[in-house]
């Protein structure tokens, strides 16, 4: 089977197998429990749902987070949601694509009447900001007072750690900096799935960005047409993911 074949209707990858993103060590778990925390507080003022009840445009392709927001997100489902719902969601949501091959993010509830998505608390910082001043959305809504700014702290609160960038180590060369929910969980639970998500980062398309680290180079990159495009420190504290 190619590529474009697996891009037709979902990831053919077992996610309701992938048990060790539930299984982290405690002292990784608390260090995102503090840190998204840590952006609740800085963001309390600015945490307004701007966004159409009916609007759910930035809820498809690539929704990049951080590896600390992964880590939340499945800390917050482990401790919020009963394990068949768990279940149900990494094996019949997770890696689901469009037929335009647009990677639908897992959480969306399309029958919801007003916040659409089933993680709002934990939902990533590019999910918080679209539609404030970091972020300008295309519809007709009023921002909020969000700066650039305050989006690159929080952004630095997220990314890095006593000066150090969080990245996780995919092979020899690669580490993986910034990406969706479904490459995560591929990246996270075990070698053969890391050796998978190489693959579709080589082969795939929109829904499969990411940002990389080449460990060889020590630079930042993502691939496109096969081709890495390398990106500077700054350009990813200007608007990573935006």
């Amino acid at each position: 089977m190619t590529v474009g074949d697996e891009m037709e209707k979902k990831i053919k990858w077992d996610f309701a197998g992938a048990e060790n993103i539930f299984n982290r060590p405690e002292p990784l778990n608390e260090f995102a429990r503090r840190k998204m925390k840590e952006l609740n507080a800085l963001l309390k003022e600015h945490n307004v749902y701007n966004c159409p009840s009916s609007c759910m445009k930035c809820c498809y392709g690539s929704i990049l987070m951080s590896y600390t927001e992964f880590t939340a997100i499945t800390l917050f489902l482990q401790e919020n949601w009963p394990r068949e719902q768990i279940r149900r969601i990494m094996a019949h949501r997770v890696g689901v694509l469009k037929e335009d091959g647009m990677l639908l993010c897992p959480f969306l509830n399309m029958d919801a009447n007003y916040e659409h998505c089933s993680i709002y608390i934990a939902r990533p910082l590019i999910c918080r900001v679209f539609g404030t001043a970091a972020a300008p959305c295309g519809e007709d809504i009023s921002p909020s007072a969000l700066s650039a700014d305050l989006f690159n702290l929080v952004h630095e609160l997220l990314y890095y750690s006593d000066g150090q960038f969080i990245a996780l180590n995919l092979s020899p060369d690669w580490a993986l900096f910034e990406a969706p929910f479904a490459l995560w969980c591929l990246a996270d639970n075990s070698e053969a799935d890391r050796r998978y998500l190489c693959h579709l980062l080589k082969k795939g398309g929109e829904s499969f960005r990411a940002i990389l680290f080449d460990r060889v180079r020590h630079s930042f990159f993502t691939l496109e047409h096969h081709e890495k495009k390398f990106i500077s420190g700054s350009s990813l504290m200007e608007g990573s993911g935006i």
